[in-house]
Parts: structure tokens; sequence; C-alpha cells
């Protein structure tokens, strides 16, 4: 059985792509066009998660709610001072170990 002509088929591939609304793509190169016709669901997602609310854009809103801290803050606070009684905190300005070191040189 006889083909139709390559030059034939190509032709009526844009033709066909065209009348349909189809991109037409002869080399078949990845376009990407799976994605793209794929519904956006940022919308989708900033309906499901609720906004996050920080202290620090509140205290600007509302100044007079006074000094606030977070929750992770405080804990934080709290982890440094019970570093700091053990001894293992952070030296204070100008007895860190380069100034130690430096002190030692001499």
């Amino acid at each position: 059985m006889l083909r139709p002509p390559a030059k034939s088929l190509a032709a009526l591939a844009q033709l066909r792509s065209k009348i349909f609304g189809t991109t037409y793509n002869p080399e078949g190169i990845r376009t990407g066009a799976k994605f793209l016709r794929k519904p956006l669901v940022g919308a989708a997602m900033l309906r499901y998660y609720p906004p996050f609310l920080k202290l620090r854009s509140l205290r600007t809103a509302v100044p007079e709610i006074g000094h606030l801290l977070e929750p992770s803050e405080v804990q934080r606070f709290a982890d440094v001072e019970r570093k700091r009684i053990m001894g293992k905190g952070p030296p204070k300005k100008g007895e860190g170990r380069r100034a130690v070191m430096k002190g030692r040189k001499k």
C-alpha cells in the first residue's frame, strides 16, 4: 500500500493544529504545554493556609500593645541564659578567643 508523501502529511498536521487550536510541533520538542494546561494552584493554597501573623508587624500596626515577645524568642533567651549559667554561653566583648590569643602572643 502506498503512503502519502511526507510533505502532504506535514501540511495536513499543520492545518489540523490550526483548525483544532493545538500547537504545531513537527520536531517533537518539549514545550511544557502539559504544565501550562493545568489550572494554577496559588490562589487555592492561599485560601487553604491562614495568614501568618508576626508580632513584629502587630507591634508596628498597634504601638499601644506594648512589648511582646514571640514564644520562640522567649525560648531562645532561656536557652542562652541556661548556657551562660553553665559557662557555655558566648564570651563578653573583648574576651573571645582572638583576644586571648592576641594577649598570649606578646
